[in-house]
């Protein structure tokens, strides 16, 4: 989903499906034309009063949009440090000796 919308939940998810559809129909990467794909963006962004969306062309003196910051979630920062701490403590218990308590070996036959 594009950033920058509608604040209201309703409107955000009508002006999401609309640039869906834009695009599905538009996109230069499904044969569209560039001019027309940014001319249908702007037209729905116009539509919903959509404050600061830029789709001019990137290099164009109006293509400067304002900058926005992305907040790690916590759900996506505990994924990581587990990934980490799972990959951290199998190479430490890889490299323990077999008597040692925790150490990742298999058994003797």
């Amino acid at each position: 989903m594009p950033r920058g919308g509608p604040v209201d939940p309703a409107a955000r998810t009508e002006w999401a499906r609309l640039r869906r559809q834009a695009a599905a129909a538009h996109h230069p990467d499904r044969g569209g034309d560039v001019d027309a794909y940014l001319s249908a963006l702007a037209a729905i962004d116009r539509a919903f009063a959509v404050p600061g969306e830029s789709t001019a062309p990137i290099g164009s003196p109006s293509a400067a949009a304002p900058v926005v910051v992305v907040a790690r979630t916590w759900r996506g920062t505990r994924m990581r440090l587990a990934r980490r701490t799972r990959h951290v403590s199998g190479s430490v218990r890889g490299r323990l000796p077999r008597s040692f308590p925790g150490a990742r070996r298999t058994t003797d036959i």
